[in-house]
């Protein structure tokens, strides 16, 4: 049940792997439950008890509260579990290895995934971007672990990689603190034969105490496994350079998401020639600043940012592509987050030319600080409220040219926007 989200569609594209029947349901079509029903997944649009007839396990996602397909299930002895749970039993079942952090843990993830299929460990992989899983034959899983909800502490797996830890879903968590906190839980229970891969770049990530092997990562000078500005960029283990790698994707965070994956990939026993290797064909993540196409000229981009640390990074990473204006549509996600943030907010998109802010995507919350997308862009230089597509549309046909770069972000239904402009060459 819910289908269309990243973290249930990709259980439902392993297990299909696996030689399961799988079926599913989700309040409305997507491209994601079409590419599944092409996959070979049932698909049925709304919710109806009926669905759970003859099935062993219902899996659903943590946004569904209450439903007639789980009274249903419940009442005839089905299995029930969240999404999470379901998760949480795959790593325990394998030689697993999960990843999490505030930002970055979908690349790193899929990173992690892709140097260790090419390295023939087989893996099979759990990535939050909705379109990257892969089943593989191994007993190897490496998996993107979320603290959203709280309930990171399910997982147990042996090996673990933290990204960084800052303050998010305000709808869940007081504080940063609150935050760490959970974070600590989660590496304190790490077994004393597993691995703890954490960044040396953010202190939160640093503090974090565990009985598993330790290693660091990142740019900063004590990192066990330090890598240098530049491209290619170099990784240094134990005093000396292991050598250098030629990754495709842009920006900093790029390199630290490379250099976790690699440290992890390392510590398994996979050569530095190996490693180099295969992120240098890494294709990227789905949504991760993705080329959609043109538009009038310009390459639009795609990409899932909607945390002020977030924007900061993409749009760092976009100042390396060839441009004349960066030009940037946004769409706020969740009004808990964006009155939580809206001070650092409006000062994460620094690196643009022009900013056109869209309406917050609710997410299904109410609004109760009454929050709107033109308060933001009304903090913003160079911002204007658009509020629709439509309007969106219409400001950009008369702004984008050919020497400009167009961005879109958001973690709501902004891909969108960028699938209509990409189409109009």
């Amino acid at each position: 049940m819910g289908v269309g989200g990243a973290g249930v569609s990709a259980l439902a594209r392993v297990f299909l792997a696996r030689g399961d029947e799988v079926s599913g349901c989700d309040q409305r079509e997507s491209d994601t439950t079409a590419a599944l029903e092409d996959a070979g997944v049932r698909i049925f649009i709304g919710h109806d008890p009926e669905h759970v007839l003859f099935q062993d396990l219902l899996v659903y996602s943590g946004a569904i509260k209450s439903s007639p397909e789980l009274e249903a299930a419940r009442a005839m002895g089905v299995k029930v579990l969240t999404r999470a749970e379901m998760l949480a039993e795959l790593i325990a079942d394998s030689d697993s290895i999960a990843v999490g952090g505030s930002a970055g843990k979908t690349t790193v993830t899929h990173m992690t995934g892709h140097i260790l299929t090419e390295a023939g460990f087989d893996p099979t992989v759990l990535v939050g971007d909705g379109s990257s899983a892969r089943a593989g034959r191994s007993r190897w899983l490496v998996a993107e672990v979320d603290e959203s909800d709280g309930t990171l502490v399910l997982h147990h797996p042996k090996r673990a990689i933290v990204t960084n830890i800052e303050f998010d879903h305000p709808d869940h968590f007081r504080d940063v603190e609150a935050v760490q906190d959970l974070f600590a839980l989660f590496v304190a229970a790490l077994p004393a034969d597993g691995v703890a891969v954490l960044s040396a770049d953010d202190e939160r990530t640093r503090s974090l105490e565990t009985l598993a092997r330790r290693v660091t990562y990142g740019f900063s000078e004590g990192a066990d496994y330090r890598c240098e500005d530049g491209r290619p960029f170099a990784i240094h283990h134990a005093g000396r350079e292991l050598g250098r790698v030629n990754l495709r994707q842009p920006g900093r965070h790029n390199v630290q998401n490379a250099t976790a994956a690699a440290a992890m990939a390392l510590e398994l026993g996979v050569s530095f020639a190996d490693v180099a290797g295969a992120l240098e064909r890494f294709p990227g993540a789905h949504r991760r600043l993705e080329f959609l196409g043109v538009f009038q000229g310009a390459p639009v981009y795609d990409d899932y940012a909607h945390h002020p640390t977030k924007v900061r990074a993409t749009l760092q990473a976009a100042r390396e592509l060839r441009h004349r204006r960066l030009i940037v549509v946004f769409q706020p996600h969740r009004y808990s987050r964006l009155a939580a943030l809206l001070q650092d907010f409006s000062r994460s998109f620094q690196a643009a030319d022009r900013v056109l802010v869209l309406d917050v995507y609710g997410a299904g919350e109410d609004n109760p600080t009454g929050i709107e997308a033109s308060d933001l862009a009304d903090l913003i230089p160079n911002a204007v409220y658009v509020g629709s597509f439509e309007r969106a549309r219409e400001t950009l046909e008369g702004l984008v040219g050919p020497d400009d770069v167009l961005l879109l972000m958001g973690a709501g239904d902004i891909r969108k926007l960028g699938d209509e402009l990409a189409q109009r060459i």
